[in-house]
């Protein structure tokens, strides 16, 4: 089967090998119907969606994911580069988003187990203040 191509002509002077529009024997490039404006218009809006950051932000889940989830999701995107289904400056940028994602949970982690540390060691300081007052209206003294 024969791939259907443009019946333009290319700078070089050969024949056009991209897709044709719709309905018609041309690609957006040498077609009659498409006017300089809409070719500018859509060679800039293409220009933008096609950047690498723009790709990567398709490709990323809206939701969070779990360290197990983006191990699995950095997989998928190994994957994908090695075979060439996504361009190595997108995968590039999802392991730097992958990388900061970690560091920033796990530098909320730590914090959370900081808090909760010097929570119970001031619990365990008003304990032993306590004891230490209740002794010493009592008469009481505790040698060590």
């Amino acid at each position: 089967m024969t791939a259907v191509t443009c019946h333009g002509i290319t700078r070089q002077g050969e024949r056009c090998r991209a897709r044709p529009l719709g309905g018609s024997t041309y690609c957006v490039t040498h077609s009659p119907d498409v006017t300089d404006a809409q070719r500018k218009a859509w060679a800039a809006k293409g220009g933008v969606n096609s950047s690498a950051k723009a790709r990567a932000r398709k490709a990323l889940p809206a939701e969070l994911m779990t360290p197990d989830e983006l191990s699995a999701w950095l997989g998928i995107c190994f994957r994908r580069v090695i075979v060439g289904e996504m361009e190595p400056p997108v995968g590039t940028a999802a392991a730097n988003l992958a990388r900061t994602m970690m560091v920033i949970r796990e530098a909320t982690e730590v914090e959370a187990r900081l808090e909760a540390l010097e929570r119970a060691a001031a619990a365990q300081g008003a304990e032993a203040q306590g004891a230490e007052a209740q002794g010493a209206t009592t008469g009481r003294r505790y040698s060590a």
